[in-house]
């Protein structure tokens, strides 16, 4: 009796053949399945190959697409950059412009450029990618850097120029710069002979006549700080503007404002009268720089243009 063992398989039919009997022997089922366990294996090895394959080409074929965007969307932004640099560029040269009218320090272009000098800007993250995309992005990285440097220029300058414009606005508020009344001008500035004391001697200020009640204006900003009578004035008021400027006002009728009282420029502060030594009612006016008088009618419509800023004020 043979110690092989094997299997016998047995296949049975309607037909004559009858039954069909087949022996395999167990060295060859495991061959048979070790095949069939090597082909199912290999075949899924495969499968997952291709189909890993085509996904990975199908994200190759997005990453490009998304690449040729990125590479738009940069050049659109080097655009962007080189309109705004242009933008930038005029608004420099309002810059000069305003500077020179307002008589402010000039900036030197070689200044402007060390304002906005750097270190060279140099980003690595697509140069082993793709070099056209690695030299887009750095174009732009630099023109980023460059406009900030030079945005942070201008918006120094610009400080500079706001606050010397706020202060020459403010400065000229506070100075004489109108006519306080209307009316004729009867007495100039300087030398003359007193109408009734009939003695040659220096006018300080000017003569404005009108009718009586009419009104007289502030002719700055100021505080009124002295306020009183006196015998060739008559009913007066003193008042501070600061930055050196003082006017007087002389032969009131009325006067509404008081000492301390803070006043803006054209408010009414009285009327016109003949109080004191006078001989008609009129406006006697004087307007005085660090307490020294000067001529009242180089400050009728005095213009903005022409007020000096001291360096004192800005610091």
């Amino acid at each position: 009796m043979s110690n092989k063992k094997s299997w016998h398989i047995l296949i049975t039919s309607n037909s004559a053949t009858g039954v069909k009997e087949f022996h395999i022997s167990k060295p060859l089922i495991l061959f048979l399945a070790i095949f069939v366990f090597v082909f199912v294996l290999t075949t899924g090895v495969i499968t997952y190959f291709f189909v890993t394959s085509e996904v990975d080409k199908h994200q190759l074929r997005d990453l490009q697409a998304h690449n040729i965007k990125l590479k738009n969307e940069m050049t659109r932004i080097n655009s962007l950059l080189d309109t705004m640099q242009f933008e930038l560029e005029n608004v420099q040269d309002r810059d000069k412009e305003i500077r020179e009218l307002e008589g402010l320090r000039r900036i030197d272009d070689d200044i402007r450029q060390m304002g906005v000098g750097g270190i060279q800007y140099f980003d690595s993250t697509f140069f082993s990618l793709d070099r056209e995309l690695f030299d887009i992005h750095n174009n732009v990285l630099k023109k980023i850097d460059v406009f900030s440097r030079q945005m942070e220029f201008e918006k120094s300058s610009f400080a500079e120029i706001s606050k010397y414009l706020t202060v020459k606005n403010i400065i000229y508020n506070h100075t004489p710069s109108i006519k306080p009344t209307n009316g004729r001008i009867t007495e100039g500035y300087g030398y003359r002979v007193h109408p009734i004391y009939k003695v040659r001697q220096f006018h300080h200020g000017v003569d404005i006549a009108n009718k009586e009640g009419s009104v007289i204006y502030a002719a700055a900003d100021g505080k009124v700080v002295d306020k009183g009578y006196h015998k060739d004035y008559g009913y007066y008021l003193l008042i501070d503007h600061g930055y050196g400027y003082k006017t007087f006002y002389g032969h009131f009728r009325k006067r509404f404002v008081d000492i301390g009282q803070e006043v803006t420029k054209y408010q009414i502060i009285g009327e016109m009268g003949s109080t004191g030594t006078s001989t008609g009612s009129h406006l006697h006016y004087e307007v005085r720089f660090y307490g020294k008088s000067t001529n009242p009618i180089n400050y009728f419509n005095k213009k903005k243009s022409t007020i000096y800023v001291d360096k004192r004020y800005l610091s």
